[in-house]
């Protein structure tokens, strides 16, 4: 299952999705990682705020482009 791009504050969307730190579904997920695909599969992984407090992740449209 994937959430679509986070919404603005304030917006009154709700997303659900697949929190992929703690295996089930949430509600808040935001993107965190994108898996390249090389020779096996590409992905991604969405974590609920909880998660993102609890293991320091930070959110993928939150970060400064290097």
């Amino acid at each position: 299952m994937s959430a679509p791009a986070s919404p603005a504050p304030g917006d009154g969307l709700r997303i659900i999705g697949w929190c992929a730190w703690h295996k089930d579904v949430a509600d808040g997920v935001r993107l965190i990682q994108v898996d390249e695909q090389g020779s096996g599969r590409g992905g991604i992984r969405y974590a609920c705020e909880p998660c993102r407090e609890r293991h320091g992740l930070v959110p993928f449209a939150d970060r400064e482009a290097s």
